[in-house]
């Protein structure tokens, strides 16, 4: 896959990242949507707009199409007598390849990607909520499970 280019999105790029999100959810996860496509990607567009401070996107793209992306978002963290400046805490999301990409590692370039992002920008832990299938790559990455990272899912 040494055709495939890892970069940072641009605001251009969200209507293809939110055709992969569409796909993922509806076509192969067989959510209902509550908006058409067309709408969806305007959606897209506005979260990267109103988000630029606090999320980041990578796109994994080949001949100028984008076929894979995955987000970062990030939280900063209150200053502690010992840290006054404060922290940031990160959080992966959203890591989606095409099919026709699988299995080539882009994914994993996706996430080397990002973590080095949160490095740079000195987040103290980076998280990940994962599926069963991608569970195996984040642990070839290094992501393990955190004792006392606790969470309670919303009441339905």
């Amino acid at each position: 896959m040494d055709d495939v280019v890892i970069r940072a999105s641009r605001l251009e790029d969200m209507p293809a990242v939110a055709d992969l999100r569409w796909r993922w959810s509806v076509d192969e996860d067989g959510t209902a949507p509550a908006v058409t496509p067309a709408e969806y990607r305007e959606a897209m567009t506005a979260f990267a707009r109103e988000h630029a401070a606090t999320h980041r996107c990578v796109v994994a793209e080949r001949d100028g199409t984008v076929l894979g992306m995955a987000w970062l978002a990030l939280n900063a963290r209150p200053p502690a007598p010992h840290r006054p400046r404060g922290r940031v805490a990160a959080e992966l999301q959203t890591v989606y390849v095409h099919p026709d990409l699988r299995g080539g590692g882009v994914a994993a370039r996706l996430v080397d990607r990002l973590v080095e992002t949160a490095d740079e920008l000195g987040a103290e832990r980076i998280v990940v909520h994962s599926s069963v299938v991608g569970e195996s790559l984040y642990r070839r990455l290094g992501f393990g499970d955190a004792r006392l990272l606790l969470q309670r899912p919303p009441e339905d």
